[in-house]
């Protein structure tokens, strides 16, 4: 996608946002500049001449991340400057000014510090986060790792940008994102399609897991439960809310998990995927208070009403 078709999705996003509910209009202003920014750094780094990984289809179909053996002492310059940009948009939006703001710079001005946090990331060492959270003194790790997935994002989204076509014929159907191993945040059901005869319009609706931390777009099987591979109809359910069937909870009784979904075959415009999730907390709440975990904790769905 062009960077300024990105651009636009986000703002439109946004603003939808803002138009439905005024709660949503505040998260909207705070965390719009940093969605904007990020856009702006992966763009900027998608230019940059840094080492691709080889894609191991075979490794790929059976699993295994793209980055589980990369290095990301490579992506050192790009972290750095990413931390550079972002944590002071960062820091304000998590109330970490101060002594807390202030040590947490200090510590990832170390490009061995930020290689290290994102390695721990790829590896999902969240043992590394909580002794480094310890280390910093008043930072809780949750804080830590969503600040560190911020900052860590327009790298990897740049990685995935220049890989593009490669690595989405490589990718195989897998509960977890085939570049960084991370689980998905959202899901969708593909728009429909035009085709060159006569213009008609129809088919879509196949169904893509969404990794926030790289931006990774993979597809899967539609009636399978994307966290536990359950594919009993009566023991999975769909949850729309506001008369808005475009936007749904995907549920399952089997592992009590669930995952928002967003069905772009009835969206007039489609959405930013990391964007929408702010504006999808309702849906977050009527699913916890179901007794369904989402499958990915975020900073959105794991706010109280």
């Amino acid at each position: 996608m062009h960077p300024e078709q990105t651009r636009q999705m986000i703002d439109s996003t946004l603003q939808a946002m803002g138009e439905r509910l005024d709660a949503y209009g505040e998260l909207a202003r705070r965390f719009g500049p940093l969605l904007r920014e990020q856009a702006a750094l992966s763009e900027q780094f998608t230019r940059d001449d840094v080492h691709l990984p080889a894609i191991d289809e075979k490794r790929l179909a059976d699993g295994v991340p793209l980055l589980d053996t990369a290095d990301c002492a490579a992506l050192a310059g790009q972290l750095a400057a990413s931390a550079g940009r972002l944590l002071p948009l960062l820091a304000p939006l998590l109330r970490m000014d101060g002594e807390a703001g202030d040590a947490l710079r200090a510590y990832l001005n170390d490009p061995a510090h930020l290689s290290g946090l994102a390695q721990a990331r790829i590896k999902g060492d969240w043992k590394h986060f909580e002794n480094t959270s310890v280390q910093l003194g008043d930072i809780p790790s949750e804080s830590l790792l969503y600040i560190s997935e911020n900052v860590f994002a327009p790298a990897f989204r740049a990685m995935v940008g220049r890989l593009g076509n490669s690595l989405t014929r490589a990718a195989g159907e897998h509960s977890r994102c085939p570049v960084c191993g991370s689980a998905p945040t959202i899901a969708y059901l593909s728009a429909r399609e035009t085709t060159e005869v006569d213009h008609l319009v129809g088919g879509g609706g196949k169904k893509h897991l969404h990794c926030s931390l790289c931006g990774h777009d993979w597809k899967v099987r539609r009636n399978v439960c994307p966290s536990c591979g359950n594919d009993k109809n009566e023991t999975r359910e769909t949850f729309t809310v506001d008369g808005r069937p475009q936007e749904r909870i995907e549920a399952c009784h089997a592992c009590k998990s669930y995952i928002l979904c967003i069905d772009l075959r009835e969206c007039l415009e489609p959405p930013d995927l990391d964007a929408v999730q702010m504006g999808l907390i309702h849906l977050d709440l009527h699913a916890r208070s179901q007794g369904f975990s989402p499958m990915t904790r975020t900073l959105w769905n794991t706010l109280d009403a």
